[in-house]
């Protein structure tokens, strides 16, 4: 089975979030902050490539007398699960947007468990133009993972859970659960963030105000930075964000490859 024959199962369909629940959602967040969420989903689309092939073979040729050839397609599915402790838009969107960018066909994302999905996320999927959004139980999310192992199509599980549960392995699906973000330091100076923009960007994490001498011992997965200082915080923080990118986010342990089936050749050279 292929991306062209592969279908989420019809059930789902009872489970869809609907255009009303969308519309409310997305006149409930303000304009600067879907300014933020629009701003994320255009650099993470940036950066992902989009205006590169779907499909690449590339041949390399290697001191030895021998090449490799690699061929790369998008993967078949995406299937993002999500709970009520998910509430960061841009975070998730940071997760989304490079499946988007490479061409997966078919992306859904499932809200499981009690609670309601954050209306900021909402309108963060409105905005990606991602509408397969269906809120089940966890009985459903174990048949649609069963679903997706059963397909043998190749696929991806992105997990941003607040309180996630493990899957079994299966050879034709990858695994990403995000990395947990619970403190974020917030360097100060003169031209300081917008605090505000920060705490609407991640309303599940503590924000730490920090002096610039401060900043190495700060703590947290997380600093934000005036643009001199990046280069520092790098030795002490996994992700940094300058000042003027506050409100927006950026994976490090995900890229658009992660979406791609890659197969490799080993040759002589002709």
């Amino acid at each position: 089975m292929t991306s062209d024959s592969f279908a989420f199962p019809d059930w789902l369909e009872e489970f869809q979030i609907t255009d009303e629940i969308f519309a409310e959602a997305y006149e409930f967040v303000l304009p600067p902050q879907r300014a933020w969420m629009k701003k994320t989903i255009a650099q993470v689309y940036a950066i992902s490539s989009p205006d590169s092939p779907q499909s690449k073979w590339t041949v390399n040729t290697w001191k030895g007398g021998f090449e490799t050839e690699v061929a790369n397609s998008p993967l078949d599915c995406v299937l993002m699960v999500i709970d009520k402790g998910s509430r960061s838009a841009v975070r998730i969107l940071a997760a989304l947007t490079p499946a988007l960018a490479v061409g997966v066909k078919n992306i859904m994302v499932a809200f499981v468990g009690d609670g309601e999905i954050s209306k900021s996320v909402l309108t963060g999927f409105e905005l990606a133009g991602q509408e397969s959004v269906v809120l089940i139980s966890e009985d459903k999310l174990v048949e649609l993972v069963s679903f997706v192992y059963e397909s043998k199509v190749s696929a991806a599980i992105l997990d941003l859970r607040s309180t996630p549960s493990d899957f079994s392995y299966s050879e034709n699906v990858c695994y990403w659960r995000a990395p947990k973000i619970s403190l974020i330091s917030v360097c100060m100076d003169e031209d300081d963030p917008d605090m505000d923009v920060i705490k609407f960007a991640h309303p599940d994490v503590e924000i730490k105000e920090t002096a610039i001498e401060d900043l190495a011992e700060s703590g947290g997965e997380a600093a934000i930075v005036p643009a001199e200082l990046i280069g520092e915080a790098l030795v002490d923080f996994k992700i940094v964000l300058s000042h003027e990118q506050e409100g927006c986010w950026l994976w490090n342990s995900i890229t658009d490859q992660f979406f791609r089936k890659n197969s490799m050749a080993l040759t002589v050279c002709a």
